[in-house]
């Protein structure tokens, strides 16, 4: 007994040996931080330098020194999600009723009143603490063991600190940071607070419970964690700022001030999603396979049970088949009694690596011209598997999809376009006239805080990320009031266009290198280069990596100002002005106060598509698409076309 006991011991310590060898080799990887490298742009004097000389704010940017490791942990979490908790909540929410579920998340917060206690005390929010003590009392008693919040109603609002939390507020501000395999991200100093954290929660003397209360959590959020993560070219970065400032801020001073403008109803975009929370599960995702592409192109399909017509709906910039709004306007479609296929933007990671004949896209004939393709691969798959089901075919674009969509209304007749799809309906909601101007405007909103006094810059900011943070952890309503002034509403606009552009510019090259990124990058290690890519400007992207390219590709593109003239020009909807004036099958929406269009531009299409444009007068860009009586009339006119 005792020899096979000891031999039972020795691989056990071998085994752990092991992966604490291998923990200490990455770590000691990871230490050997890549520093981001740049190219010098001081003395070029080519197309564009303007461009590359001008001042741009700098992108927040978190330092992540054990970013190997942290990744794999990200990536044995996603595959955990993904293959072991998503089919056992699957069972579960079949099981427990939606009500119960949240009842019980409810109960499970309540009960970590002593953790939030401590984490006010502890950094001298007395107030704060008094208030907790409150709603746990209210919701323990009247709301039955915190089944229910009536503190909420009576004005009593949760205070959520944590021991972390007082560690910064002691002086321990910056730290390491780190993603805890299952649990999400954090930070070494976080993730030391997990400690006391644990012992301060009653359910922790239970061990099962704790994991209990998580699963229950879970199985609400792990198919939309997962969603969201299947749309991003990268979700690590995103997820990593995200964490970082949401504990670098302080939310409790902040003057909360609106103003009225296209950009602050701009922002009003964020309840533009999808009102069911089973849409998205009814949507079925198949792939069709294109020429030249290893991998097939993935699109998301919703069905009718009877014959309808088929439209094919394309986000924005950026925008990918699962992001919300995406799935908002296929729910809208969807519920007039059409079926509906989402697809990716031609300037999105996906459609770039699955879909696309170039590396480089801005160039918007070619753009649209391989989203034309690509839904005509599309609808003759979909004609096999259903024939007989879709009664007409009708697209349906927002902003840069809508600004695509128009590019193949307008360049019907040309000779490349032989053969493929033809539309019964052209809908563009808020388009661009100009890709120049939207340039211009996006790159001049990213910049607002360089108009920001110097020593109050970097406070200001904070103070808007602070804001918009503590938001996004309470429960908007569509109506609600944004409070955010004119700048603020600006800068964050600009911000998530950069966000999308830093994205797809690093997607880009890794098709194809043209070699003007200058920092190392690779799966494991990709911070380096999201920081250089962040410093690219729209117009920069436009001049340093979109012209070059062209110019080499044969289409009458220079590499010069006269060749960036050209490349605007034909990208512009004045250059299929003639083609659109002559498509009686487009129906265009849009907005007077939209920031992406001209003072003239409104009055170029209603001279150009008639009766067939139609503008309200307020809504920023994209900012009153939410609106159930706008979606009616956009509905009424869709059924009314002929």
């Amino acid at each position: 007994m005792l020899a096979s006991s000891q031999d039972n011991r020795r691989p056990r310590s071998s085994i752990a040996c092991a992966w604490l060898a291998l923990f200490a080799l990455l770590v000691s990887l990871a230490s050997c931080s890549s520093t981001v490298e740049r190219r010098d742009w001081s003395k070029y004097t080519g197309p564009g330098a303007e461009w590359f000389q001008r001042e741009e704010y700098p992108l927040p940017r978190v330092e992540d020194r054990l970013e190997p490791v942290n990744r794999l942990s990200a990536f044995v979490t996603d595959r955990t999600l993904r293959y072991g908790v998503r089919p056992i909540a699957w069972a579960y929410r079949h099981v427990m009723p939606r009500e119960v579920r949240e009842r019980l998340t409810k109960a499970g917060q309540n009960v970590l009143y002593p953790v939030r206690l401590c984490g006010n005390l502890l950094q001298g929010k007395f107030s704060a603490a008094w208030e907790e003590t409150e709603r746990f009392a209210v919701n323990t008693t009247v709301g039955v063991l915190g089944l229910f919040d009536p503190a909420t109603n009576l004005g009593l609002h949760p205070h959520k600190e944590d021991f972390g939390q007082a560690f910064a507020a002691w002086g321990w501000r910056e730290s390491t940071y780190l993603y805890v395999p299952l649990s999400g991200p954090s930070t070494i100093r976080d993730g030391i607070g997990l400690v006391p954290d644990t012992y301060a929660d009653p359910l922790s003397w239970h061990w099962p419970a704790p994991l209990a209360r998580r699963f229950n959590d879970l199985s609400d959020t792990v198919d939309e964690v997962l969603r969201l993560t299947d749309s991003y070219y990268d979700a690590y970065e995103p997820a990593r700022t995200l964490y970082a400032l949401q504990r670098r801020v302080d939310v409790r001073n902040y003057e909360w001030k609106r103003e009225e403008s296209g950009a602050t109803q701009t922002l009003d975009t964020v309840f533009l999603t999808f009102k069911s929370p089973k849409f998205p599960s009814r949507g079925r995702t198949d792939y069709v396979q294109l020429d030249g592409h290893e991998w097939p192109l993935p699109y998301t399909y919703f069905a009718q049970e009877h014959a309808a017509p088929l439209v094919y709906v394309v986000p924005g910039f950026g925008g990918h088949r699962l992001g919300n709004a995406t799935l908002a306007l296929a729910e809208m479609f969807h519920k007039a009694g059409n079926a509906v296929v989402a697809v990716s933007n031609p300037t999105n990671w996906e459609f770039m690596r699955h879909a696309a004949s170039v590396t480089v896209p801005g160039y918007t004939p070619v753009d649209s011209l391989d989203l034309h393709r690509a839904l005509t691969a599309i609808d003759r798959e979909l004609e096999q598997l259903h024939p007989g089901a879709f009664r007409a075919r009708q697209l349906a674009g927002v902003s840069m999809g809508a600004f695509q969509a128009l590019h193949i209304a307008g360049r019907e007749a040309e000779p490349e376009r032989a053969g493929l799809l033809r539309f019964e309906l052209f809908l563009a909601l808020d388009p661009p006239v100009s890709l120049e101007h939207a340039a211009l405007q996006l790159d001049r909103f990213y910049n607002t805080p360089l108009a920001f006094p110097a020593a109050e810059r970097e406070a200001r900011v904070e103070d808007l990320f602070g804001k918009v943070l503590y938001l996004s952890e309470g429960e908007l309503l569509p109506g609600d009031p944004l409070p955010f002034t004119r700048e603020e509403s600006e800068f964050l606009i600009g911000l998530a266009f950069r966000i999308d552009m830093q994205q797809m510019l690093l997607q880009s090259q890794d098709l194809h290198d043209m070699g003007v990124l200058k920092t190392k990058r690779s799966r494991l290690r990709m911070a380096p280069a999201f920081a250089e890519a962040s410093e690219y400007s729209f117009l920069e992207y436009l001049y340093g990596f979109a012209l070059p390219y062209y110019a080499k590709r044969g289409i009458g593109v220079t590499l010069d100002e006269a060749g960036a003239r050209k490349l605007f020009e034909e990208c512009d909807l004045h250059a299929i002005a003639d083609g659109l004036r002559g498509n009686e099958r487009v129906l265009l929406f849009a907005n007077l106060n939209d920031f992406l269009l001209r003072p003239e531009d409104p009055q170029f299409l209603r001279e150009t598509l008639g009766s067939r444009a139609n503008f309200f007068p307020a809504g920023g860009h994209l900012g009153n698409l939410h609106r159930e009586a706008i979606q009616q009339i956009i509905r009424e006119r869709v059924a009314a076309a002929p």
